[in-house]
């Protein structure tokens, strides 16, 4: 009897090797696309994530507002056709006048953004309105990729980035549609960031800067060795440039770290990314699509040495709700009736601290401040304090260490600080103090602690 054994050749499918994110400015002109073009081609990715161009979100955020007070038809109009005239010049550039897809796809694109315009249905019709500029993006830029010759497939991300009614997301549908993905052979695939949908299927997003978070959700559930997020800056520096001279770019930096830092202010990283690349051993690189060849910053689990201290970075728009009561003194369960309030809204609280017989916390955001106060207020007496600004300073700041506090109270020098909060992690300091003293405590931070750096 013979046997006869039948091997079947099985196409090895590879893991995702990277995930690259572009911001709006990076896709903010069909040079800038074009550029972002040959990154891809550089760093070999399979997975690209891409923002609206930059100025569409706001655009269509002020258009949605003007739609919810009803009257604003010209001023709305307006809005619409200048975005319209963006997207329509940046195409005809990108394709070379080709422009038969693209100009159909941005009449179709702004015809339904105008019709949800005018039957304007709330919350739902506004997030609607405004993941058109992401789905638009990339359905232009993947056109480019197509005409160049390059193998390029648009993935819609709401079909897989979903919400559960408790505003967590679901990671198996998440894990399992990008596991069908035929990575490597020069296949590049492209896909939105910030926009998702929710349980029932309906237009959604992760809130401002979530194209961050969004790539970093692809690159965990996708298994990517690594995910890099391309903005217009080299890295995240060690103060903010913007107003203090003689900063730096930090080359490396502990996942750790780089939460604080972009909890507390660091614009360049959104703060819900650290979180899952941190839990996947997944390195994250901050580069300048501008300046490709810069180093940028790269963030791991990999412990840190050099300086001490690592960067400063603040947090503005700080409200500082106090709360004043006898009945805290010597009382169990109050600190927990004043969360449980603030729980209830969905409202974080960054600093707190307590006393005997009161208790301070701040918030950045005073969505829904009102209600939260009128809860609080039987608690005891209430003051609210506005225009304030968190300074954060991190490093590896062990408590078992002598004289750091002492170094950092000595380098804020004569600034008057409200609030400081040390010992709840050894990554951090925190300070608040009024948004008029924020520069000058940011640059004494800079002249003090990070002196003498090359």
């Amino acid at each position: 009897m013979k046997i006869i054994i039948f091997v079947s050749k099985i196409k090895k499918i590879e893991v995702m090797r990277k995930v690259l994110k572009f911001g709006g400015t990076s896709v903010g002109s069909a040079r800038n696309m074009r550029r972002v073009a040959d990154i891809m081609e550089r760093e070999d990715a399979d997975l690209t994530v891409l923002s609206a161009m930059s100025g569409t979100t706001d655009g269509l955020q002020r258009a949605a507002q003007l739609a919810s007070q009803g009257g604003h038809e010209e001023e709305i109009a307006g809005i619409l056709g200048g975005l319209k005239d963006k997207y329509t010049e940046c195409a005809r550039e990108l394709l070379d006048g080709e422009m038969c897809e693209a100009a159909d796809k941005i009449t179709e694109v702004f015809a339904f953004i105008a019709d949800e315009l005018a039957a304007y249905g709330g919350e739902r019709s506004q997030k609607a309105v405004i993941a058109q500029g992401e789905l638009l993006t990339t359905a232009l830029f993947t056109m480019f990729l197509r005409r160049e010759g390059r193998d390029a497939v648009l993935l819609h991300a709401p079909s897989f980035v979903r919400r559960h009614d408790d505003d967590t997301l679901d990671m198996q549908l998440m894990v399992g549609e990008l596991a069908r993905l035929s990575c490597g052979g020069g296949r590049r695939y492209v896909t939105q960031g910030f926009i998702c949908s929710d349980s029932s299927g309906a237009l959604d997003n992760l809130g401002r800067g979530g194209s961050d978070y969004s790539a970093a959700l692809m690159g965990a559930a996708a298994g990517a060795a690594e995910v890099q997020i391309w903005t217009d800056i080299d890295g995240m520096h060690n103060n903010d440039p913007r107003f203090v001279e003689g900063t730096f770019p930090i080359r490396t930096m502990h996942f750790d770290e780089a939460a604080e830092l972009a909890y507390f202010g660091a614009k360049i990283l959104h703060p819900s990314t650290v979180q899952p690349c941190k839990d996947k051993g997944i390195a994250v690189l901050l580069k300048n699509t501008m300046d490709p060849d810069a180093a940028g910053t790269r963030i791991s689990n990999d412990e840190q040495a050099g300086p001490v201290y690592r960067a400063v970075a603040a947090k503005d728009d700080i409200i500082v709700v106090r709360i004043h009561s006898a009945r805290m003194l010597m009382a169990y369960g109050f600190l927990r009736r004043v969360f449980e309030i603030f729980e209830r809204y969905r409202t974080p609280i960054d600093m707190i601290t307590t006393s005997e017989v009161s208790v301070s916390l701040t918030v950045d955001s005073d969505c829904h401040l009102d209600d939260i106060l009128r809860e609080l207020a039987p608690l005891g007496s209430i003051e609210v304090e506005r225009g304030n600004s968190i300074v954060c300073i991190v490093g590896r700041l062990d408590h078992g260490e002598h004289g750091l506090a002492v170094q950092i109270m000595e380098a804020a020098g004569d600034v008057p600080l409200k609030m400081i909060s040390y010992g709840a992690s050894h990554r951090s300091i925190v300070m608040l103090v009024d948004t008029g003293y924020k520069v000058k405590l940011l640059r004494n931070l800079n002249e003090k602690l990070f002196a003498g750096h090359v």
